[in-house]
């Protein structure tokens, strides 16, 4: 295997890519988690949708730092 790889991983426009895509992921969770809060369901499980939707915040808030 050559170094192919290597280069594909330092291209910024992949990078922001990623982000926007573990952005959206963000939005669909926050959004879920939205949804089912509203129609009553147990704290803990909305919660947790919370918590995903902060991981992938984060996620691609580090994607798109990185250079």
């Amino acid at each position: 295997m050559g170094l192919g790889y290597l280069s594909s991983l330092k291209n910024p426009l992949r990078t922001r890519m990623f982000a926007w895509w573990y952005f959206t992921i963000a939005g669909g969770f926050l959004l879920l988690g939205i949804n089912r809060w509203l129609l009553g369901q147990r704290a803990g499980l909305v919660l947790a949708q919370f918590a995903a939707a902060a991981a992938f915040v984060l996620f691609g808030w580090m994607s798109w730092g990185r250079e």
